[in-house]
């Protein structure tokens, strides 16, 4: 019994010592992250103070390259953007001296890039760094090299790297939005940086084309098109330009939206006599009726889990956004408030979801959590807000909207402030769709 005694108090003596070491491991973990992304947890409460110094002999090429990294850091919502305009650097340091530590630190500045930028030619070169105030220290170096039609993709990178170095996430400035527009007289797909610029032309069929919607790899794009002179659904690989169509019925198939997988493909069609939510694979076999309610069903959007849909459905008499299983089981109402809600977007982190809601005669954003609590409108003004997507940081939610007449694309950050317009082509823009990254 005495050994048995002993044996006891020695495996819970041992247990002890490794559960002493476990806490040690964790204590001294926490303490390296608390070191290593200090930055981040008190970014969760305020933003950091960062500096921007951009060196070169061409003026104009510097103040572009500056103009498009402060923006970008701005929008990444992680930054304070401090002037700085008396520190005065050649070229771009290994290591921040004394003195310009001690310049940055008395106007509040914790971490500051420096980036030089040089035209070779044909090539322009910007030699980027990331430094630390308080120790001066090196962060972050990288060259990029390219012409003046990448300049803007080069910055993006390097304010995403800036992002991720400085808070553990990955940045949006690479990202793009696929909208729809009729600058060339029909309805045509287009796809823009997410700032609004370098838009391009993808389908170019001089048809009516709407509903894009990016894949989750962002490779693809599906999309509804009267190319062959039904409305079907199709796909465009971004990497190959080959498109295809996934459905061929007669009548009308509408409002494709892709699985967080990339496997299956959520999409309406009239098929049964009013609109129902079918689903079909990335190839377009394997159709499932999902919906078997009365009324039309329509705007399907996935979970970022792929367990449920929220969708727009007439089935209680007025749109109104509903969620389910995947498989159509556990149907439920969400919106109670309004006459007609539609175009659900499920955010990135699944947390809440954005629509459009009637209000006073126009529609506007509004935002509720999957449960139908805290329902709250984040656009106001004139005109119609429309067709919400989320950034793929679930920080912003780019729209369609008729505030200055015309329909143009805009964005806005999820709490409702810094509302921004990216289209002014002249034209109407409709339906736009963010990228994942």
């Amino acid at each position: 019994m005495e050994r048995v005694e002993r044996g006891h108090f020695q495996m819970k003596s041992i247990f002890r010592i490794i559960c002493l070491i476990l806490l040690i491991i964790v204590l001294t973990h926490s303490a390296i992250a608390e070191e290593v992304y200090l930055e981040t947890k008190r970014g969760a409460i305020q933003k950091i103070p960062i500096a921007v110094v951009i060196t070169g002999d061409d003026q104009e090429l510097k103040s572009a390259v500056r103009k498009v990294l402060v923006n970008d850091l701005e929008r990444s919502l992680y930054f304070d953007l401090i002037a700085n305009d008396s520190l005065r650097l050649k070229g771009v340091p290994e290591k921040l001296d004394e003195a310009m530590r001690g310049q940055l630190i008395s106007s509040g500045v914790e971490a500051l890039v420096v980036g030089q930028v040089v035209r070779d030619g044909e090539k322009i070169r910007l030699d980027g760094k990331l430094y630390e105030t308080g120790s001066g220290e090196l962060i972050y170096a990288k060259k990029y090299i390219g012409n003046n039609n990448i300049l803007r993709r080069i910055v993006h990178r390097l304010s995403d790297e800036i992002v991720f170095r400085m808070s553990g996430e990955k940045g949006i400035a690479q990202t793009r939005i696929v909208y729809v527009s009729d600058q060339a007289g029909r309805k045509e797909l287009y796809i823009m940086d997410y700032d609004g610029y370098s838009s391009k032309m993808i389908t170019g069929n001089r048809s009516i084309n709407i509903s894009p919607e990016w894949s989750p790899d962002g490779s693809r794009i599906t999309y509804m098109s009267y190319r062959d002179g039904n409305p079907d659904v199709y796909v465009v690989d971004l990497n190959t330009s080959r498109r295809w169509r996934l459905t061929d019925y007669s009548g009308l198939d509408i409002s494709p939206a892709w699985s967080p997988d990339g496997n299956t493909i959520a999409f309406s069609t009239g098929r049964d006599g009013n609109a129902e939510i079918y689903t079909m694979d990335r190839e377009g076999k394997g159709l499932k009726r999902v919906t078997y309610i009365r009324g039309e069903d329509v705007s399907p959007t996935w979970s970022p889990t792929g367990a449920e849909i929220a969708f727009t459905s007439d089935k209680g008499g007025s749109p109104q956004i509903y969620e389910m299983k995947s498989d159509g089981t556990n149907v439920r109402r969400l919106t109670f408030k309004g006459d007609y809600n539609s175009d659900p977007a499920w955010s990135p982190k699944g947390d809440r979801i954005a629509f459009a809601c009637r209000s006073g005669g126009s529609f506007r954003i509004c935002i509720i959590n999957p449960d139908g609590s805290d329902l709250r409108e984040i656009t106001n003004g004139p005109g119609s807000d429309e067709s919400p997507s989320w950034s793929p940081d679930g920080k912003w939610i780019s729209f369609a909207s008729s505030r200055g007449g015309k329909w143009n694309i805009y964005m806005i950050n999820a709490d409702g402030s810094r509302l921004e317009r990216l289209t002014n082509n002249g034209s109407n823009n409709l339906s736009p769709d963010w990228s994942p990254n």
